[in-house]
Parts: structure tokens; sequence; C-alpha cells
């Protein structure tokens, strides 16, 4: 949204501390409407409030996570989902201790922890303008509960996964094993 040389002061003071995230955490707020013109249709892509802030640990810029989780469509089964995230930046630097945007992004990503490009995700993007519509008044709680869910099921599916790989290495180094022996043992008996 922003060139990488851009910023775009804010009133919020930078303390430098993990204060100013939980402040944040708070006060911040940003929706983010995809509007689809051939079909007069629109969604919210945001969470309202942030699901997450962090403060990087290299540069000290602060990271704040705004995601819905929508249905995959066509990509895969029913229990498959991906996480709409806006990912906002900011950094000191301004006048008066004062943060800056420095960044917004759009990101797509799946189950898997995969970045989608612009097919799939207007692909996702088409589905969900299909989706139900209206708003609940409790939309920041649902909408957290969502993004709990989605890394949940994530983090289970990242454990499988490195059971799966787990135990093929297992049976793989057996392999290796049994024909190390059996061919030691055919040399030592000739």
């Amino acid at each position: 949204m922003l060139d990488p040389k851009d910023t775009c002061r804010t009133p919020i003071p930078n303390s430098g501390t993990e204060e100013t995230c939980h402040d944040l955490a708070g006060d911040l707020s940003l929706s983010w409407i995809l509007i689809d013109p051939t079909r007069l249709r629109s969604m919210n892509l945001s969470s309202h409030k942030p699901v997450s802030v962090q403060r990087h640990w290299l540069s000290g810029e602060v990271h704040a996570r705004f995601a819905t989780v929508l249905a995959a469509g066509e990509r895969g089964s029913a229990s498959e989902c991906v996480q709409c995230g806006i990912v906002v930046t900011c950094g000191g630097g301004g006048q008066g201790g004062e943060m800056d945007v420095r960044g917004v992004s759009l990101q797509v990503e799946d189950m898997d922890g995969v970045f989608l490009d612009g097919e799939g995700s207007l692909g996702i993007f088409s589905a969900g303008f299909e989706g139900k519509k209206g708003m609940s008044g409790r939309r920041e709680i649902e909408g957290r509960k969502r993004y709990e869910m989605f890394l949940g099921r994530k983090r289970e599916r990242k454990e499988r996964k490195l059971k799966k790989e787990g135990t093929l290495d297992m049976l793989c180094v057996s392999f290796g094993v049994m024909v190390f022996f059996s061919l030691g043992l055919f040399l030592w008996l000739r």
C-alpha cells in the first residue's frame, strides 16, 4: 500500500517498550473492504481489531496483524481454510517519538503456511463474496476465535506431518541398517 520509502505519520507515541504493543492492540482498528464492482458485492477482510501485535526483535518495528479466516472453497476438503492477514508495520523515527506507518500488506496464507499467489487468492475471494453477509455486534470476538482455531488446526496439521516424516525416517534408517548388516554378514560368511 505504501512505497518502500514512504511513511504515514501518526499521533501515536512510541515508548519503545512492550507497553506500546499493548496500547496498539486496544486502540488500533482497521477495515479493509474488498469490492467486486461487476457483481456489486463487498466483504471486509479485516478483523477490525488486531489479532496480534508484536515488536520485531531486530528492527524494533511493531507489526499489527489483522486477520480473517475464510473457507478455501475448491482448494480441497471442507475443513481447509485460509487466513487473510493484513499486516500493518509501524516504526519510530517521527518527531516527538511518534510512530510512523511504514507498510501495509495483504497476505493470504493456507493451512501449510504457504502464501498464495494472485490467482489462488482471487479464487478464495470470489468464494468469499458468495458467503453469508451481515455484521454481528461481536465481530471482534468471533474473528479472534476463528483466528485461534485456524492457528490450532495449523499447528495440529504441522505436528501430524512431522510425525509422519519421523516414522518414514525411522523406516529408512532401519532399512539401511538391515542392508548394511546383511551385506556385512554376506561378506563375512563368504
